[in-house]
């Protein structure tokens, strides 16, 4: 009975969520919602709804799955703020880096909650394996590098200097970062012992930070 109603719970989180997001296709692309100036116009304000209840029904049960703290609210304010942006900000008064910003910030963030869940996963799969528990701090980290390297490719095609060469330095950035964080923000076994009598645990920049607090 637990397994049939866990599969009739996700038959309609399914069936919930593809309608949500049916619904904001058609919103945005048939009937073409943007077009309608008036702010408080009943589509624009079934649009607002429908912009935020698509992402956060779908990743609601995802960021429990994947475990990692605030991941439903990041993904539903990156989701539907890119939504809004798309929709309602005209391109051809996008100018000046400020103006960039707030369309590809908002994007960086949506991008990159489906890169924290799939390296979420990833790591779960490879962490039980090893008897460990998954990182979700090294996950999120991953998934904004990998965002980050996404919506730089985007940047550049927008600015009509998308080449093989940049792509491969905009790699080689992304994978100095990824490298420079898991140095900076590595765990180090400590030799003392917690309250509990467990052995400690704490991040690599802690030790920077005590030996760096320390008298020579």
């Amino acid at each position: 009975m637990r397994r049939l109603g866990r599969l009739v719970r996700s038959i309609g989180w399914l069936a919930g969520t593809l309608a949500l997001w049916r619904g904001l296709f058609w919103l945005v692309v048939e009937r073409n919602v943007g077009a309608i100036v008036d702010f408080w116009a009943p589509e624009r304000l079934l649009a607002y709804a429908v912009f935020i209840a698509a992402p956060a029904v779908t990743f609601l049960p995802i960021g429990r799955l994947a475990r990692v703290p605030f991941l439903a609210v990041e993904a539903t304010i990156g989701w539907s703020t890119t939504w809004y942006v798309v929709t309602f900000v005209d391109p051809s008064r996008v100018h000046g880096a400020l103006a960039m910003l707030v369309v590809l910030l908002p994007l960086l963030v949506a991008v990159s909650s489906l890169f924290t869940v799939a390296a979420a996963l990833v790591g779960q799969r490879i962490a039980s394996r090893r008897g460990e528990r998954m990182d979700p701090l090294r996950a999120r980290r991953r998934g904004y590098v990998l965002g980050l390297f996404t919506v730089g490719c985007l940047l550049l095609q927008s600015l009509n200097v998308l080449t093989l060469l940049n792509v491969g330095l905009l790699a080689l950035i992304a994978v100095f970062v990824e490298l420079l964080a898991t140095t900076w923000f590595a765990p180090v076994r400590t030799t003392r012992e917690d309250s509990d009598g467990s052995p400690g645990n704490r991040r690599r920049w802690d030790e920077y930070r005590r030996s760096a607090s320390r008298p020579e």
